[in-house]
């Protein structure tokens, strides 16, 4: 009943949006509509998790899909992806303990074998805001030692299939890997990550308008640097309250290998307001506390989507002076060049599968 009541109000909320477009003669070219039910089961990568795992998982999404056709010329490189809105809905395999899950968030999928106008094979990265309905409460809810407030990321990363059946409608099918966490904003932290397969139906409002082929420039430059700047909040546990201060100072070297990708050589100079509990140097301020900081090296990879880039880096510590997690670091988000020389930033900085802080930041290019 409550996800009927979930696709009901969704839907109520979308076709007054549709209707409104055709009457201001929107002639929804490339839209689509999506509509997938899926199945999977939580991944316990804690014990404090899988201790109180019940269920299976049962999900919902609806999708409103943007198709390309060539106005950019990233649309060719990547065999013309589409991209959108969607609405998700799941339980989490203890409704008592934690609840179910929303989010709203946008994707974009690209195919590697075939294309967007007929049966093919595609990857599919989602991120988003969620509402998750239980979080820890340690009155009400200690055993929620996964999630530690209502709001969270939603990333979900999946591999898809389409077949066409008529003009206007396709099969699609999907393995898919989802996480939510809150970055540490609030604990405990340990996020939940579900593996789920799906199946669901594709309708075309209207015909795919007709592709436009670009000539691809050619890469400006094969080597950059770029200087960047970011900032975090995070908390100790969740038995002490507070907010500590944190910052990532990052040096990279890029190497753009193609139009669709560079690889990336860096350093990251790390600044953690929560590591003050370890240190020994109490009397000094914590802008000039050596026991703050951690200085690591990493390499990685930008793929590249015109202006976009989804950004994995792998790293390790060859600097820290009090106790970490764990001796590597990992980095994945999205940035986005401004003008060719600015860059924001939006990234997430885990410890193998612990989230340490999302990482907000601006940056510069250097040619």
């Amino acid at each position: 009943m409550i996800l009927k009541r979930h696709i009901f109000i969704f839907i109520a909320f979308i076709i007054p949006l549709i209707a409104k477009g055709q009457n201001q003669d929107f002639k929804l070219k490339g839209i689509s509509l999506e509509a997938d039910y899926g199945y999977g089961f939580v991944m316990p990568h804690h014990k404090s998790i899988e201790y109180f795992i019940e269920d299976h998982i049962q999900t919902f999404d609806f999708k409103i899909h943007q198709t390309t056709y060539g106005k950019k010329y990233w649309n060719q490189l990547y065999r013309y992806p589409v991209y959108g809105v969607g609405f998700y809905r799941s339980n989490l395999g203890n409704n008592d303990v934690y609840g179910y899950a929303n989010a709203l968030y946008s994707f974009v999928k690209a195919p590697f074998i075939g294309n967007s106008n007929k049966t093919s094979l595609s990857w599919q990265i989602s991120f988003g805001a969620s509402y998750l309905t239980n979080y820890f409460d340690i009155e009400n809810n200690p055993q929620n030692l996964a999630i530690g407030s209502n709001l969270n990321i939603f990333i979900d990363l999946s591999l898809q299939s389409e077949i066409t059946l008529s003009k206007h409608l396709s099969l699609t099918n999907g393995i898919r890997f989802t996480h939510f966490s809150n970055g540490k904003i609030k604990s405990p932290n340990k996020g939940l990550n579900l593996i789920s397969g799906s199946i669901g139906l594709i309708y075309q409002l209207k015909d795919k308008p007709e592709r436009i082929q670009l000539e691809l420039p050619q890469i400006k430059t094969k080597n950059e640097y770029t200087i960047l700047y970011a900032v975090g909040i995070k908390t100790k546990s969740r038995y002490e309250a507070g907010y500590y201060y944190a910052s990532s100072l990052i040096l990279d070297y890029n190497r753009n290998y193609s139009l669709k990708g560079r690889w990336v050589l860096g350093t990251d100079i790390f600044f953690d307001g929560t590591n003050r509990q370890y240190s020994d140097n109490l009397e000094k301020a914590d802008i000039i506390n050596s026991d703050l900081y951690q200085v690591g090296l990493h390499i990685g990879h930008d793929l590249v989507m015109g202006r976009l880039a989804l950004v994995v880096n792998i790293g390790g510590y060859i600097y820290a002076p009090v106790e970490v997690l764990a001796p590597f670091y990992t980095r994945i988000g999205l940035r986005y060049r401004i003008k060719d020389k600015f860059i924001t930033n939006f990234t997430l900085k885990s410890h193998y599968a612990k989230a340490s802080y999302f990482e907000w930041g601006i940056g510069y290019v250097l040619n």
